[in-house]
Formats: structure tokens, C-alpha cells, sequence
């Protein structure tokens, strides 16, 4: 095959209408509403980016993590423990444009 390539589950298209899809969605991907955020970044490449970030998940070495700089909130995969505080919150999922 000339791509990489997965299975996708046949469930996957069997809600009625798109409402419902967008709430099934939802729900699998916001496990604490009161802790997520949503936020829209860019790629090195320049692709868009929408992040969903869980502040109740605790990071581990590895976790992709939202991190506070002097210059603003930046995305770095964590590589070892850092200052209490430093960490927004854990990306737990993401949705990228093409």
C-alpha cells in the first residue's frame, strides 16, 4: 500500500444525523468539562491545529502538555519534571487539519 494506513470501525457512521455524531464526539473526548480547554494552535508547517486540554490529567514523561512561558502558552512534549505550576494542562486529544 503506498500510505500508512488503519482499520476504521464500522460504528463509526451509524448515528442518525450529524447532531447526534458531534455530541457522541463530545463525550468521548471531554472526560472533566469543568478542567478541559479547547484551543486552536498552528503546526511548525503552519496547519491549524484545535487541542483539547485536560487540566486534571496528571502529565507524565512523554505527555504532550501545555506550558506557560514568559511569552505565552506553548506546546512541548514533556521530557522530564518540571517546576509545579509551569504545566497548564495535559493534551489529551487534538484535531489537525489535513
Amino acid at each position: 500500500m503506498p500510505f500508512d494506513s488503519s482499520y476504521i470501525d464500522g460504528e463509526s457512521f451509524t448515528l442518525p444525523d450529524s447532531q447526534d455524531k458531534l455530541a457522541e464526539i463530545a463525550r468521548r473526548i471531554v472526560r472533566e468539562p469543568v478542567a478541559t480547554h479547547i484551543a486552536k494552535s498552528r503546526t511548525p508547517d503552519g496547519k491549524i491545529r484545535f487541542l483539547v486540554i485536560d487540566r486534571s490529567v496528571e502529565p507524565k514523561e512523554g505527555s504532550l502538555v501545555v506550558v506557560r512561558t514568559k511569552n505565552g502558552l506553548r506546546t512541548g512534549r514533556l521530557k522530564k519534571p518540571v517546576q509545579p505550576g509551569l504545566i497548564f494542562g495535559t493534551v489529551t486529544w487534538f484535531v489537525q487539519q489535513g
